[in-house]
């Protein structure tokens, strides 16, 4: 089902159990933040309960579709990364929301969720069999990754966000060229306004600057932790990229690693900024012939203070340390470190 038809059940309020899978995760989001909207409101009230599949027991969740809401609002139960619903194995937690989906309570929303890898994958007979035996208030469906009619009007609708113009050709092409998902989307879009600087963007344009490897997804992450303004501060868009990623099957000890190298080449570039080194000489050490790129690396790096450095480097040093000397699961260890990153800004 297209995510537009899938927001329009949503905004109905006629659905109180959602049972939701796609390839791209970041229209899961969409969804759920939709849903929490119209539910309680506020991102961090009380009454919206976020489980992982990965990290909670069945009696978690049990205990949670048992909740009472002690506020004027309903309750919002979240269960994320439901990769046991893929087939008719037997699971715990398989029962649980079997059950609840065929009588589920009218005082409380259920989302649950999993992100499946391609397309090969996305076929579920389990749960298309279990669509039938489901209450009426009760919604399975996979959501479609955007195609491109949707993947075009999503551009237009960014170009239109940002209040910038262009010809009616240019989100035709991006929706050809460009391979990711929605938000990996509106990175490249703002990474291209950047470079254009008001002027006209051209299809060159996007070929320069909007990467088209999955290095991107990456790279989206660190320009996410570290941007011009300093310490990136929407917490939950970036631990949304990372747990992306993670279902790519990169792995944690890579995504440590690359973090530590942007965090090493900007105080690299810090360092040479403060010498009131010239922009050749910065493009020189970043080995670029864009003066675009380095002088936004220049922003970016100028943006720390040697204080915030000092925090991130211990931040980084523990984290790899604990990384080759414990039994810390990696991914863990990965969102702590981007956690206790994120949290060294200075005090302003």
């Amino acid at each position: 089902m297209e995510l537009t038809a899938v927001k329009e059940f949503v905004n109905k309020n006629q659905k109180r159990a959602y049972f939701l899978y796609a390839e791209d995760e970041q229209l899961l989001f969409q969804i759920r933040d939709l849903l929490r909207k119209r539910v309680i409101g506020d991102d961090n009230s009380m009454s919206h309960i976020k489980l992982d599949a990965n990290r909670c027991t069945p009696l978690d969740l049990e205990n949670a579709l048992n909740t009472y809401s002690m506020f004027q609002e309903d309750i919002l139960v979240e269960l994320s990364n439901c990769n046991f619903m893929e087939s008719s194995t037997q699971h715990a937690m398989k029962e649980i929301i079997e059950e609840y989906l065929k009588n589920p309570r009218e005082d409380l929303y259920f989302f649950a969720t999993y992100k499946y890898e391609n397309d090969l994958s996305k076929k579920n007979s389990y749960l298309d069999g279990l669509k039938k035996k489901i209450n009426a208030l009760s919604f399975i469906e996979s959501i479609d990754s955007l195609k491109q009619k949707g993947m075009v009007s999503l551009i237009e609708d960014l170009f239109v966000k940002q209040n910038v113009q262009v010809s009616k050709n240019i989100p035709v092409f991006i929706g050809e060229v460009f391979r990711g998902n929605s938000l990996q989307l509106e990175k490249e879009i703002e990474k291209l306004i950047a470079y254009t600087d008001g002027g006209e963007i051209r299809k060159e344009d996007v070929l320069a600057i909007m990467e088209v490897s999955d290095e991107r997804h990456v790279m989206n992450l660190l320009d996410l932790i570290f941007t011009e303004r300093g310490l990136g501060r929407n917490i939950k868009e970036i631990l949304n990229l990372i747990n992306d990623l993670l279902y790519r099957g990169e792995k944690p000890e890579m995504i440590i690693g690359l973090v530590g190298s942007r965090l090493r080449m900007l105080f690299k570039v810090k360092i040479l900024h403060d010498r009131s080194a010239s922009s050749q000489e910065i493009m020189k050490h970043l080995r670029t012939g864009s003066a675009w790129y380095a002088d936004r690396i220049s922003k970016v790096s100028g943006s720390l203070s040697f204080k915030e450095y000092n925090k991130l480097f211990h931040v980084l040093l523990e984290h790899e340390y604990m990384l080759k000397t414990t039994s810390v699961e990696s991914s863990a260890l990965l969102e702590m470190m981007i956690i206790s990153m994120v949290n060294s800004r200075d005090v302003k």
